[in-house]
C-alpha cells in the first residue's frame, strides 16, 4: 500500500537519514565510540527481547496486534521518529520502510512485528491495560527497569552518532521547503 511521501515529516527524515547512511555510515561504523555505543544498544535489546518473551508480552502483543489491530502501534505514532533514531536503525542494518504493510498501523509495524531495532520511547514504554494486568506490578517494574536500560542506550548511541555528525558539519535536520 503507497503513501503519499511528499510532505509527510517522517518520510523526509527517512529520506534524510538514508542520505546521511548512504554518504557517511560506512565510516561511522568504524568510528570507535560509535561501534562501542551501538554494541551496547544491541546487547540491552537483547535483554529487553529475552524478558519480553520470557514474561509473555511478546505474545500478548502478537496477539493484540493479529485480533485486534493493537492499541500502541497506531497510524501516526511514527511521527514520533526523529532523523537521527532512524540513522541508528539503519546504522545497526535495518531496512526503514516507506509503505506501509499493516493498514491502519504504524509505517514500521510489518506481519511480524516492528520492523525495527531501535524503537522510539512510547514504543517500548507504553504498557497498555491488558498486559499491565498480565504482568501484574512487581513484573512491570522488572520490565520497566530494564527497558529503561535499553532505553539510555539508545540515547547513548544516538548522542555518539549526534557528535560525529556535528563534528563534521552534517545537520540532521530535514530542510522545510
Amino acid at each position: 500500500m503507497a503513501v503519499e511521501t511528499s510532505d509527510c515529516l517522517v518520510f523526509q527524515r527517512i529520506r534524510r537519514a538514508k542520505e546521511i547512511h548512504d554518504e557517511h555510515g560506512t565510516h561511522m561504523l568504524g568510528v570507535p565510540a560509535i561501534a562501542m555505543a551501538l554494541d551496547r544498544y544491541r546487547e540491552l535489546m537483547g535483554q529487553t527481547q529475552l524478558a519480553m518473551v520470557r514474561f509473555g508480552v511478546v505474545a500478548g502483543c502478537t496477539r493484540c496486534a493479529q485480533e485486534e489491530q493493537g492499541s500502541c502501534c497506531f497510524e501516526g505514532i511514527e511521527d514520533g521518529y526523529n532523523t537521527s533514531l532512524l540513522l541508528l536503525n539503519q546504522l545497526m542494518g535495518c531496512d526503514i520502510p516507506e509503505e506501509k504493510e499493516v493498514p491502519g498501523s504504524c509505517l514500521f509495524v510489518g506481519h511480524e512485528g516492528c520492523k525495527l531495532k531501535g524503537r522510539f520511547y512510547f514504543c517500548l514504554h507504553y504498557l497498555c491495560p491488558r498486559l499491565q494486568e498480565s504482568l501484574g506490578g512487581e513484573r512491570a517494574k522488572v520490565l520497566l527497569q530494564i527497558l529503561g536500560k535499553e532505553l539510555q542506550a539508545g540515547w547513548e548511541a544516538e548522542m555518539a552518532v549526534l557528535r560525529w555528525l556535528r563534528a563534521h558539519g552534517i545537520s540532521v535536520h530535514v530542510q522545510q521547503p
